[in-house]
């Protein structure tokens, strides 16, 4: 580690914040959640026309489910929304017999089992599916679309299938300099021994003052992004009581964490722009999308214009390139749900399935929404991330329209030691450690 001091002057950048629709101004909760199915399908179906002509042309008839008795066709396609039937899907009846000592549950991470079942429905009706596609990769909530044919008794038949897919994107401009975005997550500051010396560590590097990577200069690391559970990393526990209901209080712990962080934001909000996700951990609203950090947190930091309190997920564009992500809770679903295994199959599926949240309300919480599903792409970004993950993984996949998508897993800083590195001038995306 190489001591050095000289003078930064950073790259100037194009920034523009897109999260405009995650930030949620109602306050109402007297909505049902299928209203956000019934949107989400109502969107997706546009898109799925549209490549179901492309796939299939236009002389197989698109039929509504509770028209399917009624078709004589050999082959039909359906447009519907998937259901995942799981015998080990945590339950709060369960959740609460096991408060009552009644039916103890064994702890699983992940819920998938061989009896697993797979349904789509529409508006109106659900039908079990057979045949081609199998829900071992898939999640309740995506929208498909399905050709095959009816086989009696509210079964279907799958021959094949469409999801969404790649979406248009917007040509990302050339460019002759290195500008690097720093990824952050999982800061763990309530346990601040695990993570102490590896801020001091990032703030110097940050100032120019450390010298960390061989070929990056501080002064092209033009923005940092901390992606969520900068307080904490795991919950805290619950004191038991005799209500069936606990609330857990703001401990004196994760009050000194918030003090911590807002003075390390202050360090380096002097120098460089910040954006700061909030995380399933952090002191924000628990449901998706989580609103920013409220002001009152950082009295010091606030103080910089460089400070950005942003949604999860948070949508923005650099120098024309479109970046969109969340600090981990809709892929950490994904994987406990399904039997994918690597964070970024799992990004490149919400990719495919044109949903950067699927199990949104199933699995995890969201807030009810009635008129749209804010959760759908609106195009193809040009770098999807996740933070709090286990390790550091990177990818690019391709569209069949020469779309190109750089998918970024954030290693948890707390317990890998590592943050990363993004190229805005050729997406190349590095690990980069602070204790080697």
């Amino acid at each position: 580690m190489e001591i050095k001091s000289e003078f930064l002057s950073r790259s100037t950048t194009n920034y523009v914040n897109l999260s405009r629709k995650f930030i949620n101004t109602s306050r109402n909760y007297d909505k049902q959640y299928c209203s956000i199915y019934l949107v989400r399908l109502e969107q997706m179906r546009q898109i799925l026309f549209l490549k179901v002509k492309e796939k299939w042309g236009e002389t197989i008839p698109i039929v509504k489910l509770h028209e399917l008795g009624e078709t004589d066709c050999e082959k039909c396609i359906i447009i519907g929304t998937l259901f995942k039937d799981q015998k080990l899907k945590p339950s709060i009846v369960k959740e609460l017999s096991e408060a009552n000592q009644l039916l103890p549950q064994p702890i699983i991470t992940n819920y998938t089992n061989e009896s697993d079942m797979l349904y789509v429905e529409d508006e109106l009706q659900r039908y079990q599916l057979y045949g081609n596609l199998k829900g071992e990769k898939l999640v309740t909530g995506i929208t498909c679309a399905l050709l095959g044919q009816d086989m009696g008794k509210g079964k279907f038949d799958v021959i094949d299938y469409i999801f969404p897919g790649f979406l248009d994107q917007i040509e990302r401009p050339l460019s002759e300099e290195n500008i690097f975005i720093l990824f952050l997550s999982g800061l763990d500051l309530v346990n601040l021994e695990r993570t102490n010396i590896l801020l001091h560590i990032l703030k110097y590097w940050i100032l120019g003052l450390v010298h960390l990577e061989e070929n990056v200069d501080s002064k092209s690391i033009c923005r940092v992004v901390i992606a969520g559970n900068s307080v904490r990393t795991v919950p805290e526990k619950a004191k038991p009581t005799i209500s069936m209901t606990s609330r857990v209080p703001e401990s004196a712990n994760s009050i000194e964490a918030v003090k911590i962080l807002d003075e390390f934001l202050c360090d380096i909000c002097r120098y460089i722009e910040v954006d700061v996700l909030p995380g399933e951990n952090d002191p924000s609203n628990h449901i998706m999308p989580q609103q920013p950090l409220h002001r009152c947190m950082f009295p010091k930091s606030s103080k910089y214009m460089s400070l950005n309190r942003v949604s999860n997920p948070y949508k923005f564009s650099l120098n024309d390139s479109t970046i969109l992500g969340t600090s981990g809770q809709p892929i950490r679903d994904i994987l406990r749900f399904s039997e994918i295994s690597c964070p970024l199959d799992a990004l490149e599926n919400c990719v495919k399935w044109g949903h950067l949240a699927p199990t949104a309300p199933d699995t995890l919480g969201c807030f009810p929404f009635y008129d749209n599903d804010p959760f759908i792409f609106d195009d193809c970004p040009h770098v999807l991330f996740a933070g709090n993950q286990d390790s550091f993984g990177t990818k690019i996949v391709e569209g069949p329209k020469g779309q190109k998508v750089c998918l970024v897993s954030i290693p948890e800083l707390a317990t890998t030691h590592q943050a990363c590195l993004l190229n805005l001038k050729n997406l190349d995306c590095f690990p980069v450690s602070f204790l080697s």
